[in-house]
């Protein structure tokens, strides 16, 4: 619960803090995110979608991802099934998970996803700045 919502924080956190992040591939519903953002020569490629039942994360998101070249890859998944399959899978990636409770009250998710956003944010600019240009990384979230 508040996956999403937590992943689309965390685009607008690497944008806000590097407004010279150029966008490479995006594409955004009312509800979920796929964007490949590229900062400073890195490529971070961050999908909000993780539930198996509509399928984006396991049927092409982690692929393009790869394809493009990313360094860093967030997404998000439930703690168990196919999107964890999915991404325990990929190779080359070292898999950072980051477990969000679940809470009862709004005030309390939206809360809950802000603290997690820049849980992630902190993990992926450690990340960027501890590793040369070529090294992968894989950080993801459920």
């Amino acid at each position: 619960m508040g996956k999403s919502q937590t992943i689309r924080t965390v685009v607008e956190m690497l944008t806000a803090n590097h407004p010279d992040a150029t966008i490479e591939h995006n594409y955004t519903t009312k509800v979920d995110t796929r964007v490949v953002l590229t900062i400073n020569g890195w490529k971070i490629g961050i999908e909000s979608q993780g539930d198996p039942h509509r399928g984006r994360l396991i049927n092409g998101s982690l692929d393009l991802f790869v394809n493009l070249g990313c360094d860093v890859i967030v997404c998000a998944t439930r703690t168990y099934g196919a999107t964890v399959n999915a991404v325990n899978a990929l190779q080359g990636f070292d898999i950072h998970w980051f477990e969000q409770q679940e809470r009862s009250q709004p005030y309390e998710q939206i809360l809950r996803s802000l603290t997690m956003a820049r849980q992630i944010v902190e993990n992926v600019e450690a990340i960027r700045s501890a590793k040369p240009a070529l090294a992968r990384a894989m950080s993801a979230t459920a």
